[in-house]
């Protein structure tokens, strides 16, 4: 399962959050015209429709002066944050005495007012002080929301890699299952050989390799409906019940209501190989080996079940068996995952696998 960000995903990305600079833009604009004009009805000498026109010029003036301050800041974002802070104040400042001289350009030169007072450089200056606070605001603002985007970015990106870890431990898990099986079986069919049973030899032979084909094309992201893990693991049985036919029955007992329920492949594999080779491998009679599964309260639980001697080697859960087996249940569920294993009461082993219901897609 790829967790890498689609192309148009990011590029629908860019574009809303370019729209979203573009409305901080014009609705600090819109609101700085709205401010300057309600002062001036309060305390200029000049009417509304006088100021309004000259207003709105130095506002464009004012919002491409912010567009090139996106532009430059964009430029700087491989810097660190302080840096652009820093950038973002000289802007600011810069920014306040280029819109106040380009006012006063307007106002004097461009569309001069009637009755203007004579050029007063210590007012300029108090426009400029005015101008840095809002220019300084708007900044802010526009960091602000960047560094918002850049932690999205981060903890997206944390995310993914997070994934793709998980992903490949997840199949660094199952793929050690596959040597493990292989070998085992490779050492049954020579025991088959050794024995001269030529027919269980080729019987098994078949089975595993429509054993391996089935495991090479299960899903990436090593999920399977428990309908075809039960499945795999019944080749699986008739490649053992080839190399034991007088000592080993199997019984499945897993309702029709579990057979879309998602299970790890191949999750239980160690578990019936264990019981095979510590139940039935072991034992000089009749072993039974139970399959069963039950699904409660939101949670599916497999049992594997074997009643062969009283104590397997790996009943201290520390073989590769069951290992493996808490090691994938843990990279697929967390702590949702468990597996209970231990020995029988009265001979054999019991191993209990319990994880989350969910239907497989």
């Amino acid at each position: 399962m790829s967790m890498r960000v689609p192309r148009e995903q990011r590029e629908s990305n860019v574009g809303l959050r370019w729209r979203s600079v573009l409305i901080l833009i014009g609705a600090f604009w819109a609101l700085t015209f709205a401010v300057l004009s309600l002062r001036s009805e309060l305390i200029d000498y000049f009417p509304f429709n006088v100021m309004a026109p000259r207003r709105l010029i130095t506002s464009a003036f004012g919002a491409g002066l912010c567009l090139l301050m996106v532009f430059l800041l964009d430029r700087l974002r491989n810097r660190s944050f302080t840096d652009r802070i820093a950038f973002g104040l000289v802007g600011a400042l810069l920014m306040a005495i280029g819109h106040s001289l380009f006012a006063t350009l307007v106002t004097r030169i461009l569309l001069p007012l009637a009755n203007n007072t004579p050029f007063d450089w210590s007012e300029t200056v108090q426009w400029m002080m005015v101008w840095f606070g809002y220019y300084l605001a708007w900044v802010s603002a526009h960091l602000a929301m960047t560094y918002h985007w850049e932690a999205e970015d981060r903890q997206r990106q944390a995310a993914i890699l997070r994934n793709l870890a998980q992903e490949a431990r997840t199949a660094a898990l199952r793929y050690q299952v596959n040597p493990h099986f292989l070998f085992n079986t490779l050492n049954s069919i020579s025991a088959l050989v050794i024995e001269r049973c030529n027919g269980a030899a080729e019987a098994m032979l078949l089975h595993l390799s429509t054993f391996l084909r089935s495991t090479l094309s299960d899903d990436a992201d090593g999920e399977v409906a428990l309908e075809r893990e039960l499945a795999l693991q019944r080749l699986y049985l008739a490649i053992e019940e080839a190399r034991f036919p007088d000592r080993m029955r199997v019984e499945i007992d897993v309702p029709e209501t579990l057979s879309g329920a998602s299970v790890p492949a191949l999750i239980l594999q160690p578990l019936i190989e264990n019981a095979v080779r510590h139940g039935v491998a072991r034992s000089e009679g009749l072993t039974w080996i139970r399959i069963s599964g039950v699904r409660m309260a939101g949670e599916v639980r497999l049992v594997v079940e074997n009643d062969g001697p009283d104590r397997p080697v790996e009943a201290s859960g520390t073989g590769l068996g069951l290992a493996n087996v808490r090691d994938r249940l843990n990279a697929h569920f967390g702590p949702q995952g468990r597996l209970i294993a231990a020995p029988r009461e009265h001979g054999g082993f019991r191993a209990e696998i319990t994880m989350p219901w969910r239907p497989h897609r």
